[in-house]
């Protein structure tokens, strides 16, 4: 049986996620608690590392190797029990995070509290930026009151849904189906086969390529 997680086909486009990274910034008063620059670091994360949320929220500063720019993510930590290495550009976006996050110190969680406390969820969070990202109030009928589900459920998109695009897009620049399930930390490469989503535009340029060489070899030929 194919798992829920591999069942989903929801992309994540570059206008979406700067609708949602912009939402961040929209979120750093006392409405949303100012959560709004740790869940920008946690989008970023989310993305550029492919990691599940649990595996994301324990890196810590001594996880990171900046000599060999990569983060640790310990077997104690995943969900294969696997030790793993998840390499990143040491000029990148996620750069920026670790090396802004390190001067907390070594034992400070990376995608953490701001003062680098360790965060078990941030599921309220998600679901008002989501709200904010999509021109939706946070409000609450009252206090303690969850926000509006059916909203929710017509933007559709889960945070698992983020690890899924991460993967997708280093497919799309050309990463190995291998090398992509090493970092995802999938014991088969089958299920990685099945995480991977291509959309039509990516379909739409590998064709193009195609007929391109064809038309080349049909040339030459004649």
């Amino acid at each position: 049986k194919v798992k829920e997680e591999t069942k989903r086909d929801r992309r994540v486009g570059l206008q979406e996620e700067q609708a949602l990274l912009a939402a961040c910034s929209e979120m750093n008063g006392a409405e949303h608690r100012y959560v709004g620059a740790p869940m920008h670091d946690r989008l970023i994360g989310a993305l550029e590392t492919c990691s599940r949320q649990g595996e994301m929220l324990r890196i810590q500063n001594r996880h990171v190797d900046w000599e060999k720019h990569q983060i640790a993510i310990p077997g104690k930590h995943a969900k294969d029990r696997e030790n793993r290495r998840i390499p990143f550009d040491p000029e990148g976006r996620l750069a920026l995070i670790l090396d802004r996050r390190k001067s907390l110190g070594p034992s400070a969680f990376v995608f953490g509290s701001p003062a680098g406390e360790y965060m078990e969820s941030f599921k309220t969070a998600w679901e008002s930026l989501l709200l904010v990202a999509n021109g939706h109030d946070t409000k609450r009928a009252k206090h303690g009151a969850r926000v509006d589900r059916e909203k929710l459920r017509q933007i559709d998109l889960h945070w698992h849904d983020l690890r899924h695009e991460g993967a997708c897009r280093l497919l799309s620049d050309g990463v190995d189906i291998r090398t992509i399930q090493l970092m995802l930390g999938h014991a088969d490469i089958k299920q990685t086969q099945r995480y991977l989503n291509i959309t039509d535009e990516e379909l739409r340029k590998a064709m193009t390529g195609v007929w391109e060489r064809r038309r080349q070899l049909r040339a030459v030929g004649q």
